[in-house]
């Protein structure tokens, strides 16, 4: 009994040796992991408190990361799932969980650093685990340490990841993508709750960093799922019966926790995919152009320091940017993926991960073959279809994901886990070179993927937004050129996590397509935002009499011009449509590239404003006129009770219809000709907003559906002229 006893107690102190030793052994990986970032990613760390990698998007994604725990702590302010932060005054549809994970780390980070801070540490992270996962899934399948270090390398530091880190933050968050994997093969070759379990925990995980690798790696299961069904059909000697409901259960309990997991991650953007307004959906012709080039597979990174020279003007020709269209694996990787694959031909996890490395680059080719720029080869303007062209209809909101080339992220990791094999064959037959061998290996690798240093941008944090961020009171900014120019914005967003105040317009990744009427049909904002002379429409109202009034009355009480996104021209045409306005050539502060000037309160006069659904402004014979569907909305501020008279020209499209017009309870009813006729409709108007609606029941109808030669698809009703009240 004594013997048995002490054998217990060795055995146990064998069990915590092994554990500490491998405790020990991982704190050493994730150690070497973190300094080959910090070198590999130089600047990074050492501007951490200053700077982000990146620019642009990289501004928009700190923002994103911001607004959920704004939205959840602040519902007066705004919504989880509808941003009145933006598009000021009727915000978006918002999707709460674009990267859940970052945006809780964000938050939990940001209560001791800078938000700026928080997303460093994010961005270093998720090279440092993305290695780590790597490691630890090829070293599961190879039983090789040092051939699946250099694997963490490959995926981690691979110049997609490395491209994407510049600005799109989701597709920098590679991190829980291995360890997903790892469990789904241990799934594979040992089965088990536990695994199924993990592997469900990380696939969450994965969608809690970005949702579209979420569908990637969903057709990864997918994948698998077929995969292991064939191992089993051609094995003729085993029972089909029990294997495959071994398959089944295991993949269902997988697909259990994962569901319960993802659906308060998606719910919203499932219910946006459903409805009949799925502003989600992409044009089509969008996914061909942000699909990878085939040529990019061959070209090391515009952001190698030797080589990104000569790339660059290659890389020029290709569609869509630079970020979305680098997939180089390097020449290394590609030859000893090649050699995994011959050496290890019989092995069905190397017949796997072969597969799933040419699957996932042809997805990521999108929907046709682009060489060089060109989808149409020969005298014949031939185009090759591609994979991705099935799955766009087969897989549910694969509509939704414009950016294909991104389907690459899976094919880096399978990339990295034959490359882990095929160094650990390579060393199997070299023992006494190993260290030498993995040494040059690493080397050439890492030479092939060099991006350093990492473009920088300095975090600036202008005093004018840090005062108004301690102003209690709750009013807009309308900043100047945000909505005109893409980089103004994305940068320019990102002040709104300092100064907390709702912006007009602005951008987001996906909106409404009515999303910018306020900016588009609203007198002197509309001038403003898109940096015009003020602009005759169907209302002409005297800016000098209302532009205060209008601007009062949607409580935007700084108008702020951002300076160095804008040329001389720009700056003297905005700040006299502004003193013309406001009646005040006083600017309130001008300093960090900023002109702001403070929109006096006073009084609103009273003023008419376009609001929904109005097509865009157009002449007829040198008059100003605007197109309406089957409704549109007119809205009429007024200081008091009035009567008043609502005058304009009006004609039909294709033939006379008969139109509504609601006032309140009231309702004008009238057949209007195809030829513009006056017409006069009294109204009582109250104190205050008064919507006047135009509506008709009858059909409408486009252009094209008219004319073989028109493209014009909008549905027409009426056209409108003159729009006066009095």
């Amino acid at each position: 009994m004594q013997k048995i006893r002490m054998k217990a107690r060795e055995s146990q102190k064998f069990t915590w040796k092994l554990k500490e030793k491998n405790l020990k052994e991982n704190a050493g990986i994730l150690i070497l992991y973190t300094l080959l970032t910090f070198i590999l990613t130089y600047p990074v760390i050492f501007k951490i408190s200053t700077s982000i990698p990146g620019g642009s998007d990289a501004f928009h994604w700190i923002r994103i990361l911001w607004y959920a725990p704004v939205a959840i702590f602040n519902p007066g302010l705004t919504k989880l799932t509808h941003d009145y932060l933006i598009f000021h005054p009727y915000g978006i549809p918002a999707s709460p969980f674009q990267s859940a994970f970052n945006q809780i780390l964000t938050y939990l980070l940001s209560s001791v650093m800078a938000l700026h801070q928080a997303y460093n540490i994010l961005w270093l992270f998720s090279f440092i685990f993305g290695a780590y996962g790597t490691y630890l899934l090829t070293k599961y399948l190879s039983n090789d340490k040092l051939s699946s270090f250099i694997a963490g390398l490959v995926f981690a530091f691979s110049p997609y990841h490395c491209a994407h880190s510049l600005g799109h933050f989701g597709a920098t968050s590679i991190e829980w993508i291995p360890f997903c994997a790892l469990y789904l093969m241990k799934m594979f070759r040992e089965g088990g709750i536990r695994n199924s379990f993990f592997a469900g925990i990380f696939f969450i995980l994965v969608a809690m960093s970005d949702l579209q690798y979420m569908v990637f790696m969903g057709i990864f299961v997918l994948l698998l799922f077929l995969y292991e069904i064939y191992i089993v059909l051609r094995n003729e000697k085993q029972d089909y019966k029990e294997k495959l409901e071994s398959i089944f259960y295991k993949y269902s309990l997988f697909g259990v926790i994962s569901f319960l997991g993802l659906i308060p991650l998606t719910m919203e953007n499932i219910l946006t995919a459903i409805s009949n307004d799925n502003f989600l959906k992409m044009d089509p012709f969008e996914a061909i152009t942000y699909s990878t080039d085939l040529l990019s597979f061959f070209l090391p990174s515009v952001l190698h320091p030797i080589f990104g020279d000569f790339t660059k003007d290659i890389y020029s020709n290709f569609s869509g940017n630079t970020s979305e269209n680098t997939t180089f694996i390097g020449y290394t990787v590609i030859l000893l993926s090649l050699f995994a694959i011959g050496r290890l031909k019989e092995n069905k996890y190397v017949k796997f991960w072969s597969i799933s490395a040419l699957f996932f680059s042809l997805l990521s080719l999108g929907p046709l073959l682009h060489i060089n720029g060109s989808t149409s080869f020969t005298v014949f303007q031939t185009t090759i279809p591609l994979p991705h062209l099935a799955l766009y209809y087969l897989v549910p909101f694969m509509d939704n994901c414009r950016t294909t080339g991104r389907f690459f992220v899976i094919a880096s990791l399978s990339f990295a886990v034959l490359t882990g094999y095929g160094i650990s064959e390579l060393l199997k037959s070299n023992k006494n070179n190993k260290k030498i061998i993995a040494v040059v290996i690493s080397s050439l690798i890492i030479f092939e993927y060099l991006a350093i240093p990492f473009p920088m941008s300095v975090v600036n944090q202008p005093s004018f937004y840090k005062e108004i961020s301690q102003d209690e009171d709750n009013y807009a900014l309308l900043e100047i050129p945000a909505t005109l120019k893409y980089v103004a914005s994305v940068n320019t967003i990102y002040y709104q996590t300092i100064h907390k105040k709702p912006v007009v317009g602005n951008v987001a990744a996906r909106y409404p397509s009515n999303a910018r009427d306020f900016e588009l049909n609203t007198p002197v904002v509309r001038e403003l935002t898109y940096l015009q002379p003020l602009t005759v429409d169907i209302l002409n109202p005297d800016i000098n009499q209302v532009g205060t009034s209008i601007l009062n009355y949607y409580n935007i009480s700084y108008i702020v011009l951002h300076t160095n996104y804008m040329n001389d021209k720009e700056v003297d045409l905005a700040e006299k449509l502004i003193q013309k306005a406001l009646h005040t050539e006083r600017k309130t502060y001008e300093k960090d590239s900023l002109i702001v000037y403070r929109v006096k309160k006073e009084p609103v006069k009273p003023f008419m404003i376009l609001k929904d659904n109005w097509y865009n402004r157009e002449e007829w014979d040198g008059v100003p006129t605007r197109w309406i569907s089957n409704n549109a909305t007119l809205m009429i501020c007024s200081n008091e009770k009035v009567n008043k008279t609502l005058s304009f020209r009006i004609l039909s499209y294709q033939n006379p219809k008969n139109i509504e017009i609601y006032v309140e309870d009231d309702c004008f009813e009238k057949t209007i000709p195809t030829d513009f006729t006056d017409i006069k409709i009294p109204l009582t108007l109250e104190k205050g907003e008064n919507i006047i609606r135009f509506s008709t029941q009858e059909e409408s109808f486009s252009p094209a559906q008219i004319s073989d030669d028109s493209q014009d698809t909008r549905k027409l009703s009426f056209a409108i002229q003159n729009l006066t009240i009095s």
